[in-house]
C-alpha cells in the first residue's frame, strides 16, 4: 500500500500502485495544494480521504502536470479548489482551469509554488512545479523512473532532451526530483534520461536526413536506447516534424 512520503518542509509525494503515478502535496499556511489528481473520481476520492489523513489544511489549489487522463481525471473531485494548469494542456484536453503561458507564482500564504512551462516535452503542456524552499520539483511526465520516457502521438521527440536540459539547469545540485511514475530521482538521473532523450532525437534526425522512408525508420533496431517497439510514436512525431525525407544524391559535377 501507498503512503505518503515527506521529501522537503510539508511537501509530500505518495506513489500509487494504480498507473504508478505520484501525486504531490505542499501545504501553506492558507491551505494544501495538490500536484496531480489521478485516473478516475473514484481514485480522486481516495486521494481525498488520503489528504485527509495527513492534514486538515483544505485543497484550495490543483496543479496538473499535463493533460493526460492519469493526472487529470480527479480534478473534478476537488470541487473547492482552483486548477492551474498550462495553456496547451487546457486547450488540448478541453480542460477547465485557470492557465498560464511561461510561469506562475501561487501563494499559499507562507510559502510559494512556483508553475514553468519550459518548453515541448512529453506534451506541448507540460508544467514543472517547483517549491523553492522545499528545493523540490514536480517534473510530471518530463521525467520517468520506472518505465522509458513515454512518447506519445502528442510527444516532441526532437525537443524534449533541450527542455529536460533547461529544467535541469534551473535546479540545484539537492534538488529532490518527483517523476510522474517511479521513485524520486535526483538531477544526474535527470541528465541521463536526457542523454537517453537525445540519443532517440539524433537518431531520428540521423535515419531521416539520410533519406530512409519512415516504414524502414520504425523497423530500425540500432542507436536507439530503448527497445524500437516503444518508440514508434517518437518516430513517427519525428519525421513529421522533419518532412518527407528526401533521398541525397551526388552533387552535379559544374561546368569543366
Amino acid at each position: 500500500m501507498s503512503e505518503w512520503t515527506e521529501i522537503g518542509d510539508r511537501t509530500w509525494v505518495r506513489r500509487y500502485e494504480e498507473w504508478d503515478l505520484n501525486v504531490g502535496l505542499v501545504v501553506g499556511s492558507d491551505g494544501a495544494l495538490v500536484i496531480d489528481t489521478r485516473a478516475t473520481t473514484e481514485e480522486a476520492e481516495q486521494l481525498r480521504e488520503h489528504i485527509r489523513e495527513l492534514t486538515d489544511a483544505p485543497v484550495r489549489w490543483v496543479v496538473n502536470t499535463h493533460a493526460h487522463f492519469d493526472h487529470v481525471a480527479g480534478n473534478s473531485v476537488f470541487a473547492d479548489a482552483t486548477v492551474y494548469l498550462h495553456e496547451n494542456a487546457a486547450t488540448e484536453a478541453d480542460l477547465a482551469g485557470t492557465t498560464f503561458a511561461a510561469a506562475k507564482v501561487i501563494d499559499l500564504g507562507d510559502r510559494h509554488v512556483e508553475l514553468l512551462h519550459v518548453g515541448n516535452a512529453h506534451t506541448s503542456g507540460d508544467t514543472v512545479v517547483v517549491v523553492p524552499d522545499a528545493d523540490v520539483s514536480f517534473v510530471g511526465d518530463l521525467i520517468e523512473e520506472s518505465a522509458p520516457p513515454s512518447y506519445g502521438e502528442d510527444s516532441f521527440p526532437l525537443e524534449w532532451p533541450d527542455t529536460i536540459e533547461a529544467v535541469v539547469g534551473m535546479m540545484t545540485a539537492a534538488t529532490k526530483i518527483v517523476p510522474g511514475h517511479g521513485a524520486v530521482v535526483d538531477t544526474e538521473f535527470a541528465r541521463d534520461q536526457a542523454i537517453e532523450l537525445g540519443k532517440v532525437a539524433n537518431t531520428i534526425s540521423t535515419l531521416h536526413h539520410a533519406g530512409t522512408p519512415l516504414d524502414d525508420a520504425l523497423k530500425h533496431t540500432e542507436d536507439w536506447p530503448w527497445p524500437v517497439e516503444k518508440l514508434q510514436d517518437a518516430i513517427r512525431r519525428g519525421y513529421q516534424a522533419l518532412g518527407t525525407p528526401q533521398r541525397p544524391s551526388l552533387p552535379l559535377l559544374g561546368p569543366g
